[in-house]
């Protein structure tokens, strides 16, 4: 594992030109050149959202989004050392599901790499492409109904489900009855709020934004916080050989350190271009605000998340289980 992400420890800030690099132009200019080098819906607040289980997903599914997910793709990728997953899993895996899909690419990724595994990725929206390896397909499920799949599953993997789980017990409880024996349970997800080791966001406008949106989260019965108690959750349903890892990703160009500053320029525009739809529906049908008044959090959070003298970052969390070799088969 790399030396800079082995753990989630102080970082420390660059400040030898924390000054001169901050400007609008110049963090505009940086965004436009990532984003250009990369890669049926409910329309609302000018977005597109899942029609499916409408209302129960609060980030939208549209273009803009499928985009800001491949990068976010690529993101976790630099994280993990350009590993897919941490469990321990053997050379030879049998049937996959990869629960909250999205685009499909990690679902995609996993089937080009285990020619022999049977991968299914399910989702609110049929938004994956149609040209994908033959071991792999995709369904229009919600995770969070009852699961009817016919078969056992070697492996279950979840990833950026922050937010959008209603009921983690049912959730972890399923996840551990539609394992085969010896199976694996990993999730690598983001814990909100977006925070900072120093005093650094304190009092500005994205710390406000993260303050409504756990709060909003709070309202409606999520918890924010949830993938920081993924490796409790795991061990009470059951698993076995529970690991965690936890990373930071910087907010933007802010950490002295050279991989961290890479990586925070990739989350900045990961986030700047995710803000909006972080937001929209947990700030307008939720906490009531005015869409004139989140333009406004937005447009001053955008500045924030820009500024290297805020030094912020993103809580990451990965955590696997194993499902006793003993456990009886699916009924």
């Amino acid at each position: 594992m790399s030396e800079h992400l082995s753990a989630p420890g102080f970082i420390e800030p660059d400040t030898s030109d924390t000054d001169s690099t901050f400007s609008e132009s110049h963090s505009t200019a940086y965004t436009e050149s990532l984003r250009s080098s990369l890669l049926q819906s409910v329309r609302e607040n000018g977005r597109g959202y899942h029609k499916y289980s409408d209302g129960q997903y609060l980030v939208p599914e549209d273009e803009q989004e499928q985009d800001r997910l491949d990068l976010q793709h690529e993101i976790f990728l630099i994280t993990m050392n350009r590993r897919l997953y941490y469990a321990p899993l053997p050379a030879t895996v049998g049937n996959v599901l990869d629960i909250g899909t999205g685009t499909g690419i990690w679902a995609i990724d996993f089937a080009d790499q285990h020619s022999s595994s049977n991968v299914i990725g399910t989702d609110l929206s049929p938004i994956q492409p149609s040209w994908v390896p033959p071991n792999c397909k995709f369904e229009i499920d919600d995770y969070e109904q009852p699961w009817t799949f016919s078969q056992n599953f070697d492996y279950i993997h979840a990833r950026m489900l922050s937010g959008s789980i209603a009921d983690e017990n049912t959730l972890f409880r399923q996840a551990y009855e539609n394992l085969a024996p010896g199976g694996w349970f990993e999730l690598q997800d983001f814990s909100f709020p977006v925070r900072a080791d120093d005093d650094t966001m304190k009092g500005s406008a994205f710390e406000k934004l993260n303050e409504n949106l756990m709060e909003g989260l709070r309202r409606i019965g999520r918890d924010g916080a949830l993938a920081e108690k993924y490796k409790q959750l795991l061990t009470e349903a059951g698993f076995d050989n529970v690991v965690e890892m936890r990373y930071k990703w910087p907010q933007n160009q802010w950490p002295k350190d050279k991989h961290l500053k890479t990586l925070g320029q990739w989350n900045m525009v990961n986030t700047l271009d995710g803000l909006h739809g972080f937001a929209a529906r947990v700030c307008t049908q939720v906490l009531g605000m005015t869409t004139e008044e989140l333009e406004v959090l937005l447009a001053a959070s955008r500045k924030d998340i820009q500024n290297p003298r805020i030094h912020a970052y993103w809580p990451i969390v990965v955590a696997y289980g194993q499902k006793p070799q003993t456990s009886g088969p699916k009924s």
